[in-house]
């Protein structure tokens, strides 16, 4: 995560909201090293965090629950990642995660596509 995170700028990483889990365990070093506030999500109800159950349901339509993820490619988690980044939302203005946060830095994007078909065996 500090790999990811540090190479944000301040402002962007302003705080950090978790889910209740052992992996963040040391969610405090985190904060004071990047220096952002850490959050945690409820752990038992969804209503207040319908932002990422609605990506928990998208990514589950890629990725089934009985995946494994140790067997999966990198480029495969990339590409998942990629198509929920590309993504218009609603909540952004029918802007992608990825258009809206360039945005906020001030830089502007143009993203185009090109229709290509990818067969696997």
């Amino acid at each position: 995560m500090m790999a990811v995170l540090g190479r944000l700028t301040t402002p962007m990483r302003g705080s950090i909201t978790f889910d209740n889990d052992t992996a963040v365990a040391r969610h405090s070093l985190l904060g004071s090293l990047l220096g952002a506030t850490t959050y945690f999500c409820d752990a038992h109800p969804s209503w207040p965090k319908g932002g990422v159950e609605n990506a928990n349901g998208r990514i589950r339509g890629r990725l089934p629950c009985t995946t494994d993820l140790d067997a999966m490619r990198e480029t495969d988690i990339q590409e998942i990642a990629m198509t929920l980044d590309l993504s218009p939302k609603k909540c952004l203005g029918f802007e992608s995660p990825i258009e809206a946060y360039l945005a906020e830095l001030g830089k502007d994007v143009d993203i185009r596509f090109r229709h290509c078909v990818a067969l696997r065996a």
